[in-house]
């Protein structure tokens, strides 16, 4: 192969740990921190809040083994992309890489700048904190984004040992309030009864848009799981790895994710969490509750490196999207170039977080994160959908990896994800429709009304990439 040639190939560096440890740290950053006091008053029941953590892991497990086996069956760089576009065809596997560029991925890395902020400005003195209105709430967000870009251009062994270091980072913060658990005289299991009762007696409707809420929020807690098959084309040995860096890395999350909850709800009283929707939430009541100050600051280092090493995943991950669109005559050319030192798709790595840096200007964290959720779950939806004939497709290649309970549990994922795919919909256009009248959380509806519309403008934007792809010369008698 030419030297021109092997500079456009990824080389495949990473084990099963560093995949497991990329999902881990897509999935972990801000969610299971910041989330819970907005759990907590919309579904203000132990036993269904952990019900709908244990219910969105184990879909998000459903997910990932079905993404398992794709990747064993398409290894290479692109991952959701090649699986859909095998599947579907060019539009919709564009459709997904034009909407993980302008909403999924990007929003994400600004909604996890967002905290990383927060909470290291919380680190300071408090006389040296900027006011909440302050341009650093904004500034900073963009240089950390910078930042990781950076480090991710020089090289995905900088950008992966970054990620194994962040994740050993955020585990320790979550490690910490899971031990509070066993402090004598810190924890009341007494506060987990009633078990199941939704306190307050809320009416049918109120416990149905509650589950809605929570779904919302803990599906942002989830999200990323996704993330690792964008980087099939540098994991050594994928139809191996690929199954164990999903497998094991969503299990340590739901691991982890159930436990900490357990203790939030054993140090905090259910009724009194939904006083921490702000400042450093439930995770920082919980460590102050425990620990004291020292608690407080040593979770507060923890979220920051919990948030960072999930906005380095999206940003070690999404940009190998663009590259392989680019690759297939999908995506603008240059950005299917491997830099000739750093070995990494530079101009991709670049867009994206000038796109990410884009949205530190524009909506609120939860904004961005519930267009994350309803946009990635679209294309969720229509991926485990295309597992189904892609399985027939390669059902001679014996030696690669299935997914355990098809055809019964990836059906469970599709009908649910149809139904909150629409739910959600629905729900923002009724929001929406109040708008001009000022109706309390109508803005949020019409962005994710917009957000809805910038999937649409992908169809546009395919017609005109097509049509500058190179034609075929043509051939016969003249």
């Amino acid at each position: 192969m030419s030297e021109s040639g092997s500079q456009r190939e990824l080389p495949r560096v990473l084990g099963a740990w560093s995949a497991a440890s990329i999902l881990i740290g897509s999935i972990i950053g801000s969610g299971v921190f910041v989330k819970p006091g907005k759990i907590a008053e919309a579904l203000p029941s132990p036993a269904w809040i952990l019900s709908c953590w244990v219910a969105a892991g184990m879909l998000a497990l459903i997910g990932s083994l079905v993404f398992a086996e794709l990747g064993s069956y398409y290894p290479g760089a692109g991952g959701q992309y090649t699986y859909l576009r095998e599947a579907f065809g060019d539009l919709t596997a564009f459709l997904f890489g034009w909407t993980n560029l302008v909403i999924i991925n990007s929003a994400s890395i600004a909604a996890l700048a967002f905290v990383s902020t927060s909470f290291a400005f919380n680190l300071l003195p408090e006389g040296r904190r900027p006011a909440t209105d302050s341009h650093w709430f904004q500034t900073v967000p963009v240089l950390m984004i910078w930042a990781l870009t950076f480090a991710n251009l020089i090289g995905v062994r900088w950008g992966a040992m970054i990620q194994n270091t962040l994740t050993v980072l955020k585990l320790a913060a979550i490690a910490m309030v899971i031990c509070g658990l066993f402090l004598p005289g810190k924890t009341n299991g007494a506060d987990l009864s009633p078990f199941w009762e939704i306190r307050g007696s809320p009416g049918n409707r109120q416990v149905f848009e509650g589950f809605k809420a929570v779904f919302l929020a803990i599906f942002w807690a989830y999200d990323g799981w996704y993330l690792l098959s964008f980087s099939g084309g540098e994991i050594k040995n994928p139809g191996r790895n690929i199954p164990v860096g999903f497998v094991l890395g969503i299990l340590i999350v739901i691991g982890a994710y159930i436990a900490v909850n357990v203790a939030y709800l054993c140090v905090i009283p259910l009724e009194e969490m939904p006083l921490f929707k702000s400042g450093g939430g439930v995770a920082a009541e919980a460590a102050s509750r425990l620990y004291g100050p020292l608690g407080l600051t040593l979770l507060s280092v923890g979220i920051v490196g919990s948030t960072l090493g999930a906005g380095n995943g999206n940003l070690l991950t999404g940009p190998r999207l663009s590259y392989a669109m680019a690759r297939d005559g999908l995506f603008f050319t240059p950005f299917g170039e491997v830099h000739a030192r750093f070995r990494t798709p530079l101009l991709a790595i670049v867009l994206q977080g000038a796109m990410g840096a884009a949205y530190v200007y524009w909506g609120s964290f939860d904004q961005l994160t519930d267009s994350v959720v309803f946009a990635a779950w679209i294309f969720y939806l229509l991926t485990v959908t295309a597992c189904f004939r892609l399985r027939r497709r390669n059902a001679h290649l014996s030696d690669k990896f299935r997914a355990p309970g098809h055809p019964l549990l990836p059906m469970v994922f599709v009908l649910f994800a149809a139904g909150f795919i629409m739910y959600s919909l629905a729900d923002s256009i009724q929001k929406a429709s109040g708008y001009f009248q000022e109706t309390p959380g109508s803005e949020d509806g019409v962005y994710l009304l917009i957000s809805a519309g910038l999937i649409l403008l992908g169809f546009p934007f395919y017609w005109v990439i097509r049509n500058r792809r190179p034609r075929p010369p043509q051939t016969g008698v003249g």
